[in-house]
Formats: structure tokens, C-alpha cells, sequence
């Protein structure tokens, strides 16, 4: 959840942000317009994830038609809710409808809730508790499984025990073999691969990265994060581009310019006087061509 709202505000932060060569065909009035709609967006957004409560309860009534679900929490008042329209339910590790979901009335469920925008809370997922940890390895991380089947735009993935799991894969999932670009057609199925899924707002679970090894999906899941850490090489302050490898062992250029903050131990440092190789944690977005920029870099105290 967390980066999907540093996701937000970060191309949030890059749209508004105008080309120095390009602010005098702008009013101050239009520029400031602008950045002050976009952070009004970027705030709302936020405070709409953040209305999003995970509970483990005791399911005491489930009667969708009827528009009552009643989920009584320890030390907490009962809270009366409505299931979402298109929910999501899971019973020993596999998806369910609320056919099946009826028997764990009485019972303890984990639910995801949507509180505070609805006049009553709305339930969006819910399991089994075994399931709900279950899910969570599953869709965090660097996963290892199977290649079982490919169905419209999802892989189908199984794991060591049995279980399976079906992962979105998109135009930006970036697949690979052997440290080099692939394609879905370079995996045979009964293949096992690594995966770095992201689960999505709308609880769907996309794949980042896809790979014959774990190191390059790690690489790939680090990829796709706003922020990363790793040691910084070498610096070219000519070309203004720092040398980075990564904590998942990705050597990367990325540039920065004036506006790059720099800072050790709190306080503001120029670039001449970093001392390489310098552990570092480099905040990253993307300049107007799309390429990696270092909006701020925190220099780490070497050990």
C-alpha cells in the first residue's frame, strides 16, 4: 500500500514539475494553480488508502443480500458492514464465492475494510486466517513456484505445497532469463521461476519481474521501487550521473542535477564532498524523457 502512494505522489510530483527553459511562458499564477491542484490530488489519495482497515474478527453474521455482515473484534465495537461489489474471498487457499464462504459464519475471518468514505463500511476481501498469511507470502517479495498455466493475462503459479496462485502480468512486467530480456514465450511450462508480484489497488496482484533466478527478479521488484539503497560507486560530475549498485546487485546510472538534494547525517552536502565508495539511499523519479533523476540522496555513514 505504502508504495503505491509513493507511486502517486511521485508521478504526481513529476507532472507538475515545468522545464526551467519553459517557466517564463507560464504566469506565476498558472504555475502555482497547478502545483497546488496536483498536491490537493495527491493528499486525497492518500487519505483515501489510509481509510483502509486489516482486522482479524469473528465473522457473526454474513448475509450479503441482505446487506449485513457483522464482525465482532476484541476490545472494539462490532462493526456492521456491506460486502463489496466485487469482493474478493478466500477459503483454504483458494479463491471462493459466498456460497462457500457462508460456512465460516461463527467463525474468525481476517478482512480487508474501505472505512470513513461510505456511510457504512464496505468489506472487500476476506479469508481464513491460515489463508491470510498464506497471501501474504504470496503476493510480497521475491516468490519461487512453478509455471503451471498461462490464462488471458494472468500466470498461474504453483508452489511447494501444493497451492496455486494466479498473477497478473502486464505491458511494464519485465520478464527475463539468464540476466537478459524475455518474453512469456521464452518459459516452458513446468518451469520454476522467480516472481515479484505488487498487489494492486483494485486487489488484483501484478507481476514486476519475472526470471529463471532469484537475483534478477529481485532486481526487477527493486526496479519498480521510488526509492532504493546501494553504494555509489563512482560519480561523473561532468555528466552529472551517478554509479549505484544496488542492494540487489544492480549496477545503475542514475543522473541528478542542481535541484538533487544531498545530505549526510541531516545536514546538506555538495557532491565534491562525498567519500567513495558511499553508502547511500537515493530517492529516484522520472525526468520528462522517463529516464531515472535523483530527486534526493542520503549519504550513509560507512561501516
Amino acid at each position: 500500500m505504502g508504495l503505491f502512494v509513493a507511486e502517486i505522489v511521485q508521478e504526481c510530483l513529476l507532472k507538475s514539475r515545468i522545464p526551467k527553459y519553459r517557466l517564463e511562458l507560464f504566469p506565476r499564477e498558472v504555475v502555482s494553480m497547478r502545483w497546488t491542484a496536483c498536491m490537493a490530488l495527491c493528499i486525497a489519495t492518500v487519505l483515501g488508502w489510509a481509510e483502509t482497515e486489516i482486522f482479524l474478527a469473528t465473522l457473526a453474521k454474513f448475509d450479503p443480500e441482505g446487506g449485513t455482515i457483522l464482525l465482532k473484534r476484541t476490545g472494539k465495537p462490532d462493526m456492521n458492514a456491506t460486502l463489496h461489489k466485487k469482493p474478493r474471498l478466500w477459503l483454504n487457499k483458494q479463491p471462493a464465492d459466498i456460497e462457500q464462504f457462508r460456512q465460516m459464519e461463527g467463525k474468525q475471518v481476517m478482512a480487508r475494510v474501505s472505512v470513513g468514505t461510505q456511510a457504512r463500511p464496505v468489506v472487500r476481501e476476506m479469508a481464513d486466517p491460515d489463508t491470510w498469511k498464506w497471501l501474504e507470502k504470496v503476493r510480497r517479495g521475491v516468490v519461487k513456484g512453478a509455471l503451471v498455466g498461462i490464462e488471458n493475462n494472468y500466470l498461474i503459479f504453483e508452489f511447494p505445497d501444493k497451492t496455486r496462485f494466479a498473477y497478473k502480468f502486464t505491458p511494464k512486467t519485465r520478464f527475463e532469463r539468464d540476466g537478459k530480456p524475455a518474453t512469456i514465450e521464452d518459459f516452458a511450462i513446468g518451469e520454476t521461476l522467480y516472481l515479484a508480484p505488487r498487489l494492486l489497488s483494485n486487489l488484483d496482484t501484478m507481476l514486476l519481474s519475472v526470471s529463471n533466478t532469484e537475483k534478477d527478479a529481485n532486481i526487477g521488484r527493486e526496479r519498480a521501487l521510488p526509492s532504493l539503497q546501494g553504494t555509489i560507486q563512482s560519480i561523473d560530475r561532468q555528466k552529472k550521473i551517478l554509479k549505484v549498485l544496488t542492494r540487489a546487485g544492480d549496477l545503475r546510472e542514475i543522473r541528478y542535477d542542481e535541484n538533487t538534494e544531498f545530505t549526510f547525517k541531516g545536514k546538506p552536502v555538495k557532491v565534491e564532498q562525498i567519500k567513495l565508495p558511499a553508502r547511500a539511499t537515493i530517492h529516484r523519479t522520472r525526468d520528462e524523457e522517463g529516464n531515472d533523476y535523483a530527486r534526493k540522496v542520503t549519504i550513509q555513514p560507512n561501516q
